[in-house]
């Protein structure tokens, strides 16, 4: 084979991967400036028929994300609430949010397997977000519809599901805007969770200021629960 042919092969087998890396680079939000309007939640309000997907990680996750959420109305969005196994406690918080809420739009209820439960050791915690990994591959494309927004505040169970919808995204699937809201209880350092969605968050939102010095692209603007 000579010079010629192998450079040719070279070229065919060389240009999927280089195809790849661009459209990462494109659809990679990391490699993007910080945004410079101010964040809220009210930029998808009023977009009648936009799917805001919302994930209850229970505890205190739970609690914050509902607060966060007190203000805002969802009325003219689909909603779609995602909860973990075994956590009844987050699926009637959604339920009383819904029930104050005057919506044409019928509210969905999803369940995930839970990707790292408190206390869990590190080779538990991994198999288990392999298998909500594995688990959350079907039921999203189970769907009618892709969500157009994401919000997550930091459970482990989000991570399997964020980074799925980026490779949907990635694959032109989907076109999902990933929305993550640091826990106020992370003060000097993000979370396990929020340093995995880093470089695919669309908005990374943390509620101490010197969050946002230390990490690029962190927003700021406040306490927000």
């Amino acid at each position: 084979m000579d010079e010629a042919t192998i450079c040719v092969w070279l070229c065919v087998l060389l240009m999927p991967v280089f195809v790849a890396l661009v459209r990462l680079l494109v659809v990679l939000p990391l490699n993007r400036k910080v945004s410079t309007s101010k964040f809220s939640l009210s930029e998808v309000d009023g977009v009648n028929g936009k799917t805001m997907m919302v994930l209850l990680g229970s505890g205190g996750h739970t609690g914050e994300m509902m607060r966060i959420l007190a203000n805002v109305n969802l009325a003219n969005l689909n909603r779609i609430w995602v909860t973990s196994t075994g956590d009844s406690t987050s699926v009637l918080k959604a339920r009383d949010y819904e029930n104050q809420l005057e919506s044409k739009f019928m509210p969905q209820y999803v369940q995930l397997h839970r990707a790292r439960k408190v206390g869990e050791s590190i080779l538990s915690s991994a198999l288990n977000s392999v298998k909500s990994l594995v688990m959350t591959v079907p039921l999203l494309l189970s769907l009618p519809q892709f969500p157009d927004v994401l919000l997550v505040n930091g459970p482990g169970t989000c991570v399997p599901l964020a980074y799925i919808l980026f490779v949907l995204k990635f694959l032109g699937i989907a076109n999902t805007k990933i929305i993550y809201i640091e826990s106020l209880a992370r003060v000097d350092h993000l979370s396990l969770s929020g340093k995995l969605i880093f470089p695919i968050a669309d908005r990374f939102v943390v509620q101490w200021e010197q969050l946002q010095y230390k990490y690029h692209r962190a927003e700021y603007y406040g306490i927000l629960i």
